[in-house]
């Protein structure tokens, strides 16, 4: 099946191609049904040990990336969402990867094979310099959770997540927040290294301080910076 025409225009607005003049190649990817990709929730599409699978784009939907021990525990190490990418890490050698990919509702995706993201690269430095961009940043956050994990409570780490991991760029602090929280809080509790319980307490912390409001799935932060000063008073830590 092709993609929609809904579905294209999402996709040129995502982080990776917004902005960027229209190429013969990137009309040539959505015009082969094989590069796209569409799961039913609960979905698990990408397997630990799969070599170079390609590059993802998330057109719509929401996914977990998890690592799964000899216990058969699960341990979410993130989520993607609509317009963001996956496994791009795999583009540039042969390397295996290191964790599943579960889709958490129905998702539509494009997958573009690495030699065509590589040949891309070669062709347009505008788009190599947006890949590397995101690949850069992928790693930043990764730093960033370590050192969250190992230097903030379970409220802090909640905080952070709700300023900066929901938003693939972070806010500026005169921002308003309005979030729907996409996982289930498992889920949640396991991406911020923590339990359940933890996680019911550091939300109803955070709404007793009236930092947040709840309704169902949905969180509101009034003042971005008065919950940035309550987890970092001195400024941001990261």
């Amino acid at each position: 099946m092709s993609f929609t025409p809904h579905e294209i225009a999402l996709l040129k607005s995502s982080r990776l191609f917004a902005g960027l003049e229209e190429s013969e190649r990137f009309n040539d990817i959505l015009n082969r049904p094989e590069n796209r990709l569409q799961v039913p929730e609960d979905c698990c599409f990408l397997e630990r040990g799969t070599r170079s699978p390609g590059l993802y784009i998330l057109v719509h939907g929401s996914v977990e990336i998890f690592f799964c021990n000899a216990e058969g525990e699960e341990k979410v190490l993130h989520f993607i969402k609509s317009g963001e990418t996956l496994a791009e890490e795999t583009v540039s050698d042969q390397k295996a990867i290191n964790y599943w990919a579960r889709s958490l509702t129905p998702t539509v995706m494009l997958r573009i094979p690495p030699a065509e993201v590589l040949a891309w690269m070669d062709e347009s430095w505008p788009f190599a310099q947006r890949f590397l961009e995101l690949v850069s940043e992928r790693i930043c956050l990764l730093y960033a959770d370590v050192v969250t994990f190992y230097s903030k409570t379970a409220v802090q780490r909640l905080a952070c997540y709700l300023i900066c991991g929901f938003e693939t760029s972070r806010l500026t602090l005169k921002d308003s927040l309005s979030l729907a929280i996409p996982v289930p809080k498992k889920n949640l509790a396991s991406r911020l290294s923590i339990s359940r319980t933890h996680l019911s307490r550091a939300l109803r912390d955070l709404t007793e301080r009236g930092l947040i409001t709840q309704e169902g799935n949905r969180l509101q932060v009034k003042d971005v910076e008065q919950l940035a000063g309550y987890v970092c008073p001195h400024g941001c830590d990261l």
